[in-house]
C-alpha cells in the first residue's frame, strides 16, 4: 500500500501558469528575463502559505531550465521535463542549495554559503542558495553575508523568503530586488478549492468550500489543510455543517438568530440561542468573533456595498439585519470588539460572552444620536420662542412704567458720552476702543471696592500691572467729559469681574444639568458631560428657531457617531 500524499503537497505549483494570486511577481520576473534585467538576489515576503519558497523553486528552475531539447535560454516558464527542472524539483541538485534560516542561524553556516559561492556550477547555469525564513539569521550571520550578497559571482543567485519581512536588517533589504506575495483571495481560493475537490472525486457544498476560503485567511497551504482535514472526516462527502463543526462554528442560521434577538432586545432568547451554540461546541470568542463578521456583512449590504462570496440565503438574513440602520450595526460592531477582547482576558470566557450579550442587548434598541436630535430642535424651539415672548412682554412693561417714549428717544440722542455705572461698563468702553488687553486686565484684577461717579476705589489681585490704575484714569477721562479718579484702596471681599463670570458659568451648568431634556441625552450617553450653556437669542425674528433645525447640525452628528 502507496503512503498517502497530502493534498497541501500533491498540488504544489511546478510552475507560475499553476500559482495562484501572485500575478505581479510572475510579470515583473518574466519582463526582467526578457528585457536581460534579472537580479542577483530576491527576497519574497508574505503571510504563510502564499506561495514563498514554491516560488523560489520555481524561479531556480525557470534560470536553469534548458528545455527538452537542451537548448533552451532561462524562462519563467520551466518545461519540467529536462534534467535540471527534474533534478531541481525533487531537491537533488547539486547546484541548487536550499537552507533554513531557523535551524542554521549562526556565522559559521553562512561562511559555507560564502566559501562555495566563488566556484562556478557544476552542471548549472546558475548555482542558486535559496534560504527560508531568513529573517531567523543572527547579527554577525547578516553582517558576514553583506559583501558577497553585494558583488556576487555572475553566476550566483539568492533567493530568500521570510514571514517577518521587518526583522531583515535594511542592509540586507536594499542589496535585493523585494517581492510582496499577497494574500490570496477568498473568491480565487474557492474557484481553486473546488477544482482539487472535483480532481479528488469530493462532494462539496459552495457554501462549505466558502467558510473553508475564509478561514484558511488568503492561506493556499492552509486551504488545502483544512479540505484535507474535511474529506477525511466526511468520507468525501463535504457538508457545510460538517465544515462548521470541525471549525467550532456556530451554524449560520444560530448566530443570525442570535444578532437579530440582540437587535429587537430579546434577551431571554438571545441567551438561549448563546447557550445552544456553545452547547454544540462553538468556543465563546468564537462565536463573538463570527457575530462581528456578520455586523460587518450586514453594513456592507446597508451601505450598498457589494458582498461577494455569500449564499442567497445567507444574503437574504443578512438584509433582514441591515434593515437596523448602519448607526446601530456601527454600535454593534463596536461593543463585539471590545468584548471579543475582555473575553480573552476573561478567567471563564462563557460568562464573559453572556454579559457581553446582556449589555449588546439593552444598547442595540437605544435611540441614535441622530433619532434624538431629529426631536430635539422643535422641543428647544418651541421653549426658546416661549422665553422670547416673555422676555419681550416683559421688557415693554418694564420701558412703559419708567419711560414714556418721548422721553427715551430724547434720552437716546442727546447721550454724546457712554453711561458708566459700574465696572463693566469701563470693560466695554475698552472693547469697544479696542483696548482689549486692558480691558482683560481690568476683568481678571480688579476687585471693586466702591464705585461712586466719578471716583471709583479699587483693589488690585495678585499679578496686576502696576500702571493698571492709570490706565483706567485714562481711558475713562478720554471718553468722558467728566473727569475722573481711580484710587487705589485696602484689600476688598468683592470678586473680580472673572470671578463672576465663573461662578455665574457653574450655576449655568448646574442648572443645565437639571434640564429634563439634557437628563435624557446625559442618561442614553454615559460619560457625556455639559461644557457650555447657549441662552435663547433675544430676536423678534425668531432666528433660534432656524438655528436650531440646521440640517447640518444633525449631519454632522450622524456622521462622528459612526
Amino acid at each position: 500500500m502507496s503512503s498517502y500524499q497530502v493534498l497541501a503537497r500533491k498540488y504544489r505549483p511546478v510552475d507560475f501558469n499553476s500559482l495562484i494570486g501572485q500575478d505581479a511577481l510572475v510579470q515583473t520576473l518574466t519582463n526582467a528575463i526578457t528585457l536581460n534585467r534579472l537580479a542577483h538576489s530576491f527576497i519574497l515576503t508574505g503571510v504563510r502559505g502564499v506561495g514563498k519558497t514554491t516560488s523560489a523553486r520555481i524561479i531556480a528552475k525557470g534560470l536553469n531550465c534548458i528545455g527538452p531539447d537542451g537548448s533552451s535560454k532561462e524562462s519563467m516558464h520551466p518545461c519540467n521535463l529536462c534534467e535540471p527542472c527534474k533534478s531541481i524539483q525533487s531537491g537533488r541538485h547539486v547546484d541548487i542549495l536550499e537552507m533554513d534560516a531557523a535551524s542554521n542561524t549562526g556565522v559559521d553556516d553562512i561562511r559555507e554559503i560564502i566559501d562555495s559561492s566563488v566556484y562556478r556550477p557544476v552542471s548549472a547555469r546558475y548555482k542558486v542558495y535559496i534560504i527560508d525564513e531568513i529573517h531567523m539569521l543572527s547579527k554577525n550571520a547578516f553582517n558576514a553575508l553583506l559583501k558577497t550578497l553585494e558583488e556576487p559571482s555572475e553566476s550566483v543567485k539568492f533567493i530568500f523568503a521570510t514571514t517577518e519581512i521587518r526583522k531583515v536588517p535594511l542592509t540586507i533589504l536594499s542589496r535585493c530586488q523585494r517581492f510582496d506575495l499577497r494574500r490570496v483571495p477568498i473568491s480565487l481560493l474557492q474557484e481553486h478549492l473546488t477544482k482539487i475537490a472535483q480532481a479528488e472525486r469530493i462532494e462539496t457544498q459552495p457554501e462549505a468550500i466558502r467558510l473553508i476560503a475564509y478561514a484558511a485567511e488568503g492561506s493556499v497551504r492552509d486551504s488545502l489543510s483544512l479540505l484535507d482535514q474535511a474529506s477525511a472526516l466526511g468520507a468525501n462527502n463535504i457538508s457545510v455543517s460538517l465544515v462548521e463543526d470541525m471549525l467550532g462554528h456556530a451554524s449560520t442560521n444560530t448566530l443570525l438568530e442570535l444578532l437579530k434577538s440582540c437587535f429587537i432586545g430579546e434577551i431571554q432568547t438571545a441567551l438561549e440561542t448563546l447557550k445552544k451554540a456553545i452547547d454544540v461546541g462553538a468556543e465563546p470568542e468564537q462565536i463573538i468573533s463570527d457575530l462581528m463578521d456578520l455586523a460587518h456583512q450586514a453594513s456592507l449590504i446597508a451601505s450598498n456595498s457589494n458582498l461577494e462570496n455569500i449564499s442567497d440565503a445567507a444574503l437574504e438574513n443578512l438584509t433582514v439585519i441591515s434593515n437596523f440602520g448602519i448607526p446601530r450595526l456601527a454600535r454593534c460592531w463596536q461593543i463585539l470588539l471590545k468584548g471579543h477582547q475582555e473575553i480573552k482576558l476573561a478567567p471563564r470566557p462563557e460568562a464573559a460572552a453572556e454579559m457581553l450579550i446582556i449589555r449588546l442587548v439593552y444598547t442595540s434598541p437605544m435611540p441614535t444620536p441622530s433619532e434624538i436630535l431629529e426631536k430635539l430642535p422643535n422641543v428647544l424651539a418651541e421653549e426658546a420662542q416661549a422665553n422670547i415672548e416673555k422676555t419681550s412682554k416683559e421688557r415693554s412693561l418694564t420701558e412703559q412704567s419708567t419711560l414714556s417714549p418721548e422721553t427715551s428717544t430724547n434720552s437716546i440722542f442727546q447721550s454724546k458720552t457712554p453711561s458708566v455705572e459700574n465696572l463693566l461698563d469701563v470693560v466695554k468702553i475698552c472693547e469697544q476702543q479696542g483696548h482689549l488687553i486692558l480691558a482683560s486686565n481690568i476683568r481678571n484684577y480688579v476687585e471693586p471696592i466702591n464705585f461712586n461717579t466719578p471716583r471709583i476705589e479699587i483693589c488690585l489681585a495678585k499679578g496686576a500691572p502696576d500702571d493698571l490704575p492709570s490706565k483706567i484714569t485714562q481711558i475713562l477721562n478720554t471718553n468722558s467729559d467728566t473727569k475722573w479718579e481711580v484710587i487705589v484702596g485696602v484689600k476688598s471681599d468683592s470678586p473680580t469681574l472673572k470671578e463672576e463670570e465663573d461662578l455665574a458659568k457653574k450655576k449655568e451648568l448646574s442648572a443645565a444639568y437639571e434640564h429634563p431634556i439634557a437628563k435624557d441625552v446625559l442618561k442614553t450617553f454615559p460619560g457625556t458631560k455639559i461644557t457650555e450653556v447657549i441662552t435663547e437669542i433675544q430676536s423678534e425674528d425668531h432666528q433660534s428657531s432656524s438655528l436650531l433645525e440646521r440640517s447640518d447640525l444633525k449631519t454632522n452628528l450622524e456622521q462622528s457617531e459612526i
